[in-house]
């Protein structure tokens, strides 16, 4: 290979390298608050969680490093159980999909699967609405309520959610 040749091949690497870091969309918002408090990490700022779907709903408050089920009365759900919940979804990244909301159908985000909303002690409540998994099983997409965004989230979101949906039904 000549050299004027492979010097062509560098810039033309150079210039698609540069295209693609300037068209590819920005990481979606974290529900997580942007100071977390010193004790608690990501989701130290998250006090309530809203768990809605198929027609059913659990809610979940904390008290200090603690989660307790009180909706619907009387159900136990292990604290950390919902921790798990919280942390799956606010400590893994999740990957841009779409920066735009055409094809929500596409996505399973038209009509969502489950929607999980954040309380959060120093900010308003922030809503996740989560749809199908991605055809190698490995995620679920979603967005975030008033943000356009589609991303996928780790598929353990959904394990999660089918363990807290067991446990509060027991």
């Amino acid at each position: 290979m000549s050299w004027p040749r492979a010097l062509g091949y560098l810039v033309a690497a150079i210039v698609l390298a540069s295209v693609y870091f300037a068209t590819a969309p920005p990481p979606p918002p974290s529900p997580a608050s942007e100071e977390p408090a010193a004790h608690g990490g990501a989701g130290s700022s998250v006090d309530s969680i809203r768990l809605e779907t198929g027609g059913r709903t659990v809610r979940a408050t904390r008290a200090g490093d603690l989660w307790r089920v009180v909706e619907p009365a009387g159900n136990s759900v292990p604290s950390d159980l919902i921790g798990a919940l919280v942390s799956a979804v606010l400590e893994t990244p999740a990957e841009p999909v779409s920066s735009g909301s055409d094809g929500l159908a596409e996505f399973g985000l038209d009509t969502p699967w489950a929607r999980l909303t954040f309380g959060r002690s120093n900010g308003t409540p922030v809503t996740l609405s989560l749809g199908s998994a991605n055809p190698a099983e490995t995620g679920v997409y979603a967005t975030l309520e008033g943000h356009p965004q589609i991303v996928l989230v780790g598929l353990n979101v959904r394990y999660y959610i089918d363990l807290v949906l067991r446990q509060s039904a027991s």
